[in-house]
């Protein structure tokens, strides 16, 4: 078996940016740059360190994924076979990171490891900073809705009876329209939670 060979290479400007989203990919794949794209389709192993982050659109203020490379310009290229001449003629890379007098500088695996642990961890304080927006989201969201059914139900819920519960038993006195949208509130409130925690939702309305 080859062992690996890293080889850090330059990219041309542009070229770490998101490349365009390929629904044929596999789900790793969705975040690729230009250059990782290019490279793995010429059958190159590429590591182009990365971190994630999310940004707010001016225009349409919808949450974006984006990914960034830690070092800008540069990615690292396993050549086992030293097929130097091969990856240039790949599509973005300029040139080879080079010693002074000497050829390209081979990389040790400790520090593409070192590399790719930081990588993950980075990756992984991403994912729980994600999930926390997107909690605090739902969690907002659960109480918007809580409050339309307020404002739409009769006065006078007993503490022990959830708003869901009251809103279903009284459903069917209601008007069709105020009906429609009680269970248009009720179906996203259900969403919301999930089926495991439609109980804890009746519990705490």
């Amino acid at each position: 078996m080859n062992r690996s060979r890293w080889y850090a290479i330059r990219t041309a400007p542009g070229y770490q940016r998101m490349a365009a989203i390929d629904e044929r990919l596999p789900e790793n794949r969705r975040m690729e740059s230009i250059i990782e794209r290019n490279c793995r389709k010429d059958g190159f192993d590429i590591f182009m360190p990365s971190f994630y982050t999310e940004l707010r659109h001016h225009r349409t203020k919808q949450i974006l994924q984006k990914r960034f490379p830690f070092l800008v310009g540069y990615a690292f290229v396993n050549l086992p076979r030293l097929n130097f001449e091969e990856l240039r003629r790949v599509d973005g890379v300029v040139c080879f990171l080079r010693g002074a007098n000497y050829g390209p500088i081979e990389f040790p695996d400790v520090t593409i490891e070192a590399l790719y642990f930081a990588e993950h961890e980075r990756r992984q304080a991403f994912l729980y900073e994600h999930h926390c927006r997107k909690e605090n989201e739902r969690h907002e969201q659960i109480q918007h809705l809580r409050g339309q059914l307020r404002k739409i139900l009769p006065k006078g819920r007993k503490a022990r009876v959830s708003m869901v519960d009251q809103a279903e038993r009284a459903i069917d006195s209601l008007s069709p329209q105020i009906k429609e949208r009680v269970q248009k509130i009720i179906s996203e409130l259900n969403a919301l939670t999930g089926d495991a925690e439609v109980e804890n939702l009746r519990q705490a309305v």
